[in-house]
């Protein structure tokens, strides 16, 4: 069985895109990144969304950008499936440095 976002992209052939800012507190990617949609409604008790033009969610703060998107073909690469998608919508919603992976583990990360 694949993750959640993964069988949601397949059945509607749709994904948004959140480009996160180095500001975004541990506690957002802990709860949008580190826990399945299969046991948690990870929008339930988080108001800082809008709704893009293709009916999905996307965050409103921490995030640089938002990319609404149509899946236009997908390649299975064993581990990973990469959806190959046409851009729909797109907005930058904030100005501060994104969030690259080295920062994550430089800044955000909790150390071990």
């Amino acid at each position: 069985m694949g993750n959640l976002t993964r069988e949601l992209i397949e059945k509607t052939g749709k994904f948004n895109v959140n480009v996160l800012a180095e500001d975004v507190p541990f506690e957002t990617i802990r709860h949008f990144g580190m826990q399945s949609g299969r046991d948690v409604d990870k929008f339930a008790d988080f108001s800082a969304v809008k709704r893009s033009r293709n009916g999905l969610l996307y965050l409103t703060e921490n995030v640089n950008a938002m990319f609404s998107v149509d899946v236009k073909d997908s390649l299975d690469l064993g581990s990973h499936m990469m959806f190959i998608g046409e851009v729909t919508e797109s907005k930058v919603l904030g100005k501060a440095p994104s969030c690259t992976y080295a920062h994550y583990h430089k800044a955000i990360r909790p150390k071990s």
